[in-house]
């Protein structure tokens, strides 16, 4: 089975969020901030979104590898706007371009990598 059909380069993702509980972190003090595994995390979910639709019954992706930087902090109540792009298809491999923004403001932004596989139930 061709596990890629109708999954090419050019897929986008986009997730839009209010940073408060579980994307904050407090271990800085005050009222928290935006916290760096919580932006990944959103960076993988919206990858994966923008495909899921295009896979075969039976398959999932999974992410194996993450290169980003956070490079500025986001207050609690903030709006923020995660975005994917497919870049490349290695055969069941997903190459992703991610950035994380609050308005016009680039918070994070990097590479991230799935794999087209089974779904385990």
């Amino acid at each position: 089975m061709d596990t890629i059909k109708g999954i090419r380069p050019g897929v986008e993702g986009r997730l839009e969020r209010v940073v408060e509980g579980d994307l904050l972190t407090h271990h800085v003090g005050g009222k928290g901030t935006f916290a760096t595994p919580a932006m990944i995390g959103l960076m993988e979910i919206t990858s994966h979104r923008s495909v899921e639709r295009l896979l075969p019954d039976g398959y999932t992706t999974v992410g194996y590898e993450v290169h980003v930087r956070h490079l500025a902090p986001t207050a609690p109540g903030r709006k923020i706007v995660v975005t994917s792009r497919l870049t490349e298809v290695k055969g069941n491999k997903l190459h992703f371009q991610v950035e994380c923004r609050e308005g016009d403001q680039l918070l994070g932004s990097g590479t991230h990598k799935r794999a087209i596989v089974p779904a385990a139930f």
